[in-house]
Formats: C-alpha cells, structure tokens, sequence
C-alpha cells in the first residue's frame, strides 16, 4: 500500500512538473505597432490567451510536445505556426499580423448574450473599439461626448441630463456589462453619465426596437463593456495623469484628472483593478464667458472605482465577479444668471449656491457571472447575478415652493434599486447543410425606483417592479443564408402603494395650483409578447444585404404620469405599455480598400410617449400613435498606407397621428427626434509612434413649429439652428511605455448652443456650448 501511495505521488508530481512549459510573445501589425486584445489559441486544445493592450500573450501549464498556433485580431488576416516545446521551456514566439480591412465580418459583437460577427447579425450595429474609444476620450472625458460619431445617435448636451440624446428618435437603454442603468418606471435622462469612460473596454450599440433586455429599449440599447481582465502577463500597470481647460480664456477652466489600473493573470485567476479621480473646471463658451451651471458638468468632482476578478474552476468552468463606483457631483462657485431664450443666453456668475451638491451621487453596480461550458450535449450555460443602487440629484428650483410647509423651492432626486438575475442556454445544432444555434432562457428583475425630494417631501411613490420574461431565439445558417427569430414573453407586476401627490404652488401664491390629490395604490399588470425575425445574405462582398422585424416593449415613464395624477385611484390612471414595431432594411458591402454600410428603419407603435407641456408647467405624456423613421450611411477608405478616411449621415424624422384616424400629420418635438447630423473624419497613422486624427460634425436646422401668440415655443419645439464641430486628438509614443496625447474640443471655436438649449425654448436652458477646450494627457505603461 505504501508503494502504491508512492507511486501515486510520484506520477502526480511528474505530471505536474510536465506542465511547466510556457508560450509567450508579442503580436504586432506590419507597422510594428502592437495588435491589443488578439486571440491566441492552440489547435485541438482548450487552451490559448488573449494579448493584452500592448498585444502581449503569455500561455502557461502547458505539456512538451508539438502545437499548432492560432492567431487572429478583429480587422487582421487569420495566421498559424507550428511550434515544438520541449518540457519546462519557456518558449518565446513573435508573430506580425497583417491588416486585412476586408474582414468586416469580424466585428464582434456580445450583447446579443452570445458572441457574434456582424455577417450573423441581421441589423444595425456600431462598435466602438479600445482603440477608437482611446482616440475619443482623448477629446472629451465625457462618456456622453464618445458617442458623438455613432450613426443614429443624437448630440450629447454638455450636461448631466441626456435629455434629447436618443438613438433612432426613441429612448435607448443603456447597459454596463448587460446591467440595467435606465430608470424606465421614473425617466431621469441621466443613465448615459453613470460610468467613467476609463473603466471601459468598448461600447457596443445595436440599433431599432429590442426585447433581449427587456423594458425600455425602444430605440436599441447601449452597452458600456467594462476592461477584461489581462490573461497574458502576471502584473500590468497604467498610469494616466491628465489635465483639462479651455483655450478662450484659461482662468479658472484648469481641471485635473489621475487613473490607476493593475491587472494581469496569477495561474487560473485574472485580475482588473481601476480607480480614477477627475476634477473639472468652469466651463466657458466660444466668447470666454462662464457656462451656465444649471444642469452642468464644469466644476465636478468625478470619482470611480473598478474591480473584476475571473476564475478558471476547470475547463469548462469559470466564475467572474464585477464590481464598479461611479460618482459625479457640482460644486460650483457660480450660479446662474438667467437670460432670455432667443435673444441672450444664461452664463454663471459668482454667488452662493445654498442648494447641495447636484449630480449623479453614486452609481454601484455588482455581478457574478458563472459560465458552464458543454453543460451538456452542445449547450453551454451562463448564469448572471447583478444588482445596481443609483441615486441622482437636480439642481434647485423655485417650483418647490411650499409656503404652508416653509419651502421657497427644492431639489429632487430619483433613487433606484435593481436586482436581477439571467439564466441563458446556448446550444448549437447541425442538420445537415444547416447549422445554427438557440439560444433560450429566463430574465428575472425586480425594480425598485422612487423620486422624492431633498427636504423629505415625496413625488413619485416607491414604486416596486417584478419582470419575469422567458425568451428564445434561434439562428439558422444555410450556404450564404442567416435567418434570425425570437420570441420573449413580458410578465411584469407593478405594485403602487398610496400616496398623495405633491401639492405645487405658483411663484407667491397662497392657494396651489395643482396636487394634494389622495391616490389609492394598488397593482398593474403588463403582458405582452414581442416577436423579432431577421434575413440576411452574404454571398458577395460587394453587398450584403439584410431585412429585419423587430418589436421592443417599455412602460412610459410611469413615475411622470404617477406624480401628475388627478384621479384617486391607480387604476384610472392612463398608463398603457409602448410596443414598438420597427422595420429595417440595409446592407455592408466592401469594394477593394473601401467599406460601406446603410440602413433604412420605420419604428411605429400604437401608443406614444411624446411629452406635452400644459400651461401649468406640468408635463403630460401623450399617447397618440407614433411613426419614425429615417436612414443612416456611413463609409470609410484606406487612402494609403498612412491615411485613411471615413464618415457617416443620420437623419430622422417622426410623426404623430394626433386624430388617431392613421394621419401621421404632427411633427414630433426635438426632444425625440434629432436634425440631420453629418461626421467626416481623415486619420493619420506613422506606425506606433505617432497619430492623428481630425473630425467635423455638422448638425443641420429643425424648424417645424409656430410660436403661439406671445412668440414663445413649447417644450421641445424650439426651432433648432446648423452648427458645425471640429474636434482634433493626436498622441506621440515617447518611448514603448510612455505615450502623450493632445485633443482639441472645438478647435474652431465655434460659437453655437446645444441642442437642448435650443429646442427646449426655455430661459434656463438657453446656454451656449463650450468654446475651444484641450485634454493633454500622459500614459506610463509598466
């Protein structure tokens, strides 16, 4: 027994001494510049890596013995090596990829829960990479501002609210890493500003009505993908140092921003650790005057905290947990000096601010994520457990004026607490020439939202959501053939308890105006079933064609209508669900060195979610039915080894049929739907050393409506002017560690007002946009 035992031992000891033979390697481009995040597999094994952001892949445990090396990166030619490895060596392989901008298909797309190119995807996706999002920030550290070239993606505001940023002319639902950030049952607009854009790996955008998430995303969800954790390296560290400020007048703009990410790879465990800490300063317009602060994001302390840890249990086994901090906050010196909308705008002067601090007060977000491959016959399991804690304040206003309780105004403040759980199955098949996959499971989500105000008074009631939904979707491949439909089930219970709305008085007055209505609560129910069938072709290059249907279900803005109420019970209350039918046809096709994409879209649903302004002041939700529609193309060129050159075209339009009798004959407010928005853009690349990159944005006129009588424009219908953009980064690599960029925000100092400033017609919000800003930065990589 005992040389049994011995022997057992022995052998296990050499088999683990058998498995210390190592690949690693750097993989670059022709230009000697490193391919970050490309795959390296070896051939008929579970075994392989991906490079880190310097293209850097270390393999481990591995037997002596000969191996076939796989390496690919998205927009590279696919490339193998055979190797042999002898025991215990530590084996170094260098291999150069070479770009093949062709390969269109191998955008990759996640959020559709399983991993995609774009030739199986039967719709409008927009992808932005690691690299592109780097270039992007080094612009603007504004998330908002990253999506500003994304086709079909109105303008950002320049403020914590996104009020107006819609995609396709409807609400999108933004996501990180698949966790809901929207806040459907009370609408803040705040939901794109809830991460800091270094804690991002990429940013996948899929366009038109989708159910795969669930409520609110009727326009398509946005999904912030966070950093992966590094399997190449043991340690990786990544230092930025950054400064901000405008170029007008510099005084007082200076703003300072500092980033710390460690990751790397400790045997089967994998490691990302992040935390950043911007503070920016006044924000001046093309004129040198400070900007507003109502609603701004000058003048904020900005902090964020990231970590995410991967296990390897087994094979096919791996657990991930995540977790991330966000918090931005005003703390200005300024207040705002209203003007007058259409003749001067309203600029920050120097004052006291007795109100508290506005901003997103923080934003947690945790998930675990359990991934079982082959958990039986062709079929892998993901599990997703996630919660999310999110509170927001705004700023401060007199309509809160309560004289019977003491108040000469107040702030609000939506809270909002998720926890869910998603249950995914992914099985492949083949039937003969057929192949494919279903993908099936189960979305559990329970939604606790409330808006109350700071002194204590409540808006909108707690207000408790139970979305069950079961789905399925299934793709079939056949010769150049992709067909795509899916099927999920909306079961949601909302319980209302019951409340009194919140009595509001004019400015002075001693009576109120509106509220002190004494509602009964009670429970709504919403079933619903929404359908989604794609086709798309892929024999030539030259043009793929694809048509899609697809449908999306959301709550509209239940919250508003609660907080506005005028009958006593919850179940009088209009609060019908928004399905959205939306109606796509498009293509890619690539000639030689040149990649094209277009779409056409026609999004309808039966009932509305437009808001009204009444004379009170209150807004109302209209539900008269709805048509959007518009079209998007974009383009880009390699005009030689070292330039190349791109751009896109969005327009949208949307009407409402106001006499329900299907005339479709009242222009839509700007709020929902954009003017025309125009980006070309000519990069310039000299290996790894150097980059540039200049961009122009062209927002075009939207002027649909009248003013009434006294010359002042509703809510949304302020007629909107042309402003064009020109934006410039560019980075140097000092040294292989050391890298500096400098973007320039507005380098023509245009002088224009945001979309926002512009339709909502308002004294308050009549603020011009920034003038030329800089972002000089400094990258030490170890």
């Amino acid at each position: 027994m005992k040389h049994l035992l011995f022997c057992m031992f022995f052998i296990s000891t050499l088999g683990l001494y058998a498995q210390d033979a190592s690949i690693f390697g750097t993989i670059s481009d022709e230009n000697n510049q490193p391919v970050p995040y490309a795959t390296v597999t070896l051939a008929g094994t579970t075994k392989g890596a991906q490079a880190n952001a310097d293209g850097y892949y270390r393999i481990e445990q591995l037997d002596g013995g000969q191996y076939t090396l796989q390496f690919s990166g998205i927009g590279y030619l696919k490339i193998s090596q055979k190797i042999t490895l002898t025991a215990n060596q530590n084996l170094e392989v260098n291999i150069s990829l070479q770009t093949d901008l062709k390969a269109l298909n191998e955008v990759v797309i996640t959020s559709n829960r399983v991993r995609e190119t774009l030739d199986e995807v039967p719709s409008s996706v927009s992808v932005i990479s690691a690299k592109e999002l780097e270039t992007f920030q080094q612009t603007s550290t504004n998330v908002a501002d990253v999506l500003l070239e994304v086709p079909g993606m109105s303008l950002s505001t320049n403020q914590t609210s996104n009020t107006g940023q819609t995609l396709r002319g409807r609400k999108m639902l933004v996501l990180i890493d698949g966790i809901p950030q929207s806040t459907p049952l009370r609408n803040g607009s705040r939901d794109i500003n809830t991460i800091d854009p270094s804690t991002i790996e990429r940013i996948e955008v899929i366009k038109g009505a989708t159910a795969i998430y669930g409520n609110g995303a009727d326009g398509g969800i946005v999904n912030y993908i966070t950093k992966k954790t590094d399997a190449a390296k043991r340690f990786n560290s990544e230092t930025v140092l950054g400064s901000t400020g405008a170029l007008k007048i510099i005084d007082k703009t200076v703003g300072a921003n500092i980033s710390q990410t460690f990751s790397g790879n400790l045997d089967k465990l994998g490691y990302v650790v992040s935390g950043t800490f911007r503070q920016t300063g006044v924000f001046r317009d093309a004129d040198g005057e400070v900007v507003s602060p109502y609603y701004g994001i000058g003048e904020t302390d900005q902090y964020s905290l990231f970590g995410k840890l991967n296990y390897q249990i087994a094979d096919n086994h791996k657990v991930e947990v995540m977790y991330n901090y966000f918090s931005s906050n005003q703390n200005s010196d300024y207040v705002a000096q209203v003007g007058e909308y259409g003749v001067t705008p309203s600029i920050g002067i120097l004052g006291e601010d007795l109100s508290v601090d506005q901003g997103n007060r923080y934003n947690h977000n945790a998930q675990l994520t359990y991934d079982f491959t082959n958990i039986f016959k062709n079929t892998d399991f993901k599990l997703n457990l996630y919660a999310q804690d999110f509170r927001t304040v705004y700023g401060y206003t007199v309509s809160f004026y309560d004289p019977d309780l003491g108040y000469d105004g107040g702030q609000s403040s939506i809270i909002s607490t998720k926890m869910g759980a998603r249950f995914n199955f992914n099985t492949t098949y083949e039937f003969g020439s057929v192949t494919g996959n279903i993908l099936y499971g189960l979305d559990v989500l329970n939604d606790v939202t409330a808006q109350e105000l700071i002194d204590g008074r409540p808006w909108v009631p707690e207000t408790d959501m139970t979305n069950i939904a079961p789905y399925a979707q299934l793709k079939a491949m056949y010769s150049d053939f992709v067909i795509k439909a899916g099927i999920r089930f909306e079961n949601i219970g909302i319980h209302i308890p019951d409340y009194v709305t919140l009595t509001r008085y004019a400015a002075g007055a001693t009576t109120p105006s509106s509220g002190g209505v004494a509602v009964e609560g009670g429970d709504l129910d919403y079933n619903a079933t929404t359908f989604n069938v794609g086709l798309r072709y892929n024999k030539w290059a030259v043009f793929k064609p694809f048509v899609s249907f697809s449908q999306s279900f959301s709550i509209a803005d239940l919250g508003r209508t609660l907080r506005s109420a005028t009958e006593s019970t919850v179940s009088q209350i209009n609060s019908d669900a928004v399905i959205a039918n939306n109606y796509e046809i498009g293509f890619n096709s690539r000639i030689g060195q040149t990649n094209f994409s277009g779409a056409y879209f026609i999004s309808t649903s039966k009932f509305g979610a437009t808001y009204t302004e009444l004379p009170s002041g209150i807004f109302e939700i209209d539900r008269q039915p709805e048509r959007v529609y518009g079209f998007e193309i974009a383009a880009d060129t390699r005009l030689s080894q070292h330039f190349n050159l791109g751009g896109s075209l969005s327009y949208t339009e949307g009407k409402l049929d106001v006499e329900n009798n299907d005339n479709y004959d009242t222009y839509m407010n700007s709020d929902r739907i954009p003017p025309l928005k125009g980006v070309l853009y000519l990069g310039y690349n000299l290996g790894s050393d150097f980059n540039a990159r200049i961009s122009y944005i062209y927002s075009g006129n939207r002027d649909h409506f009248e003013a009434n009588a006294n010359g002042d424009y509703s809510y949304g219908q302020g007629p909107i002017s042309s402003f064009n953009l020109v934006n410039l980064t560019t980075s140097y690599k000092m040294s292989p560690s050391t890298t500096i960029g400098l973007g320039i925000e507005n380098l023509l100092n245009e002088d224009y007002y945001n979309l926002l400033s512009q339709f909502a017609a308002r004294d308050n919000d009549y603020i011009k946009a920034n003038g030329t800003r800089f972002n000089v930065s400094l990258k030490v990589k170890i």
